[in-house]
């Protein structure tokens, strides 16, 4: 008997919930098709400035490391060969430590 009665209690609890939350939420209004309008071009507007700030970061940053290993290069080449040969190897290794792991979660899983 109390198992056919425990889901038309679960059914009223979560009506009455629903119910509460309505009653909450009940005086919000959607924003007009001006508003919307409105928010995504100032969205875009946002969008378009964050990616020119990004791109300019991008640019300097290289910028900058091309003309430190150029001065590497030119004051001390065996230090910049040294730099330019452990960069791969740190990569691949990366790369291979990455493929590892990730064939040792597929066994386990």
């Amino acid at each position: 008997m109390e198992k056919d009665k425990e889901p038309e209690l679960y059914l009223h609890k979560l009506t009455e919930e629903l119910e509460r939350l309505d009653a909450q939420y009940d005086d919000l209004t959607p924003p007009s098709l001006q508003e919307l309008e409105w928010l995504m071009a100032d969205a875009a507007v946002q969008r378009k400035r964050r990616e020119r700030k990004e791109l300019l970061l991008f640019w300097g940053v290289s910028l900058i490391l091309i003309c430190a290993f150029l001065s590497i290069l030119t004051s001390s080449p065996m230090i910049y060969w040294i730099i330019q040969a452990i960069i791969p190897i740190v990569g691949l290794g990366g790369l291979g430590i990455a493929r590892i792991r990730r064939n040792r979660e597929g066994v386990q899983e």
